[in-house]
């Protein structure tokens, strides 16, 4: 099951609720799109911060954790970059994925709100998020601590062969 969140879909959801805001407020009045706005805006919050516990029922399957053995972690990690857009569900699991792998090894985590970035967009051809960034390697999408683990390793060693 893909596990990822298109910038096409964020940047729409940023659009649709301004537009939607305006038709029923050209309609209804300023009341009922600011009603529009507020009802809008707490959906998404509770959507991502909720989404743990309903993402098989809105057909992405579930996002249980495989964690990673600490132990197998290399003692040199490569500085990760982590893109996320505002909306996206699983942006918040990867963070707080990393977060804990960040108390048992020490890496650098920076992360990079492309919501309204076009130009890092273009960059770093883009499509979808949260992407996990090291050693010039791309991680797409939603992983497991395991599978975080599995890439931060071999993104260690590209950097030993290469550095």
């Amino acid at each position: 099951m893909e596990q990822r969140c298109y910038l096409a879909a964020v940047w729409l959801t940023w659009l649709g609720l301004p537009l939607l805001a305006l038709v029923v407020g050209l309609r209804l009045g300023l009341l009922a799109a600011l009603a529009v706005l507020v009802v809008g805006i707490v959906g998404q919050v509770l959507y991502v911060r909720w989404f743990p516990y309903i993402s098989r029922w809105v057909g992405y399957g579930p996002v249980a954790d495989a964690p990673a053995n600490p132990a197998s972690m290399p003692a040199q990690l490569p500085h990760v970059t982590l893109y996320t857009a505002n909306v996206c569900p699983f942006c918040p699991i990867i963070r707080r994925r990393l977060a804990e792998m960040q108390r048992h090894s020490q890496f650098e985590v920076e992360e990079v709100d492309v919501t309204f970035r076009p130009e890092i967009i273009r960059a770093k051809g883009l499509r979808s998020v949260p992407v996990l960034e090291a050693n010039r390697h791309l991680l797409i999408g939603n992983a497991t601590s395991a599978q975080i683990a599995e890439f931060l390793r071999t993104a260690a060693n590209v950097q030993d062969v290469t550095g």
